[in-house]
């Protein structure tokens, strides 16, 4: 197994702040953040993504200096997943009320999956980028 470089360690601190903004200021729309609570349109949901995958592609170009084809791959991971992962949990909620519920535990539960899935694969990105600068 290689060794964790600086550059990595960057990386992953610039992706965890890239998922802050993206999810918790204004980044995240009035718009998005209706639609993934409703469970649609999915239109919203995808920008959203999108807004990830913006931020994402700025971090591994701005951190990792690769190829272009490298950063549109972190870039795509982030977006079909950050998509995924967010339209599966709107449509958790709109089916079960119990998960749209703050002052529930499941609530909390699922939001810890969902926080932690996409953390998974900001590092899975570090990984797939480091691995290929090398």
């Amino acid at each position: 197994m290689g060794s964790v470089t600086t550059n990595a360690v960057w990386l992953l601190g610039a992706l965890l702040i890239c998922h802050f903004l993206g999810d918790f200021t204004h980044l995240s729309t009035d718009r998005m953040q209706t639609a993934k609570a409703a469970g649609s349109p999915l239109t919203s949901i995808l920008a959203h993504a999108t807004v990830h995958a913006t931020l994402v592609l700025i971090a591994v170009w701005a951190i990792a200096t690769t190829s272009w084809s490298l950063v549109l791959v972190a870039a795509g991971i982030e977006l079909g997943t950050h998509f995924a992962i967010d339209a599966f949990r709107a449509r958790l909620e709109v089916r079960l009320p119990a998960v749209r519920d703050p002052s529930r535990r499941t609530h909390w539960y699922v939001f810890g999956v969902d926080q932690l899935l996409h953390g998974l694969v900001l590092l899975w990105i570090v990984v797939v980028v480091s691995a290929k600068s090398q």
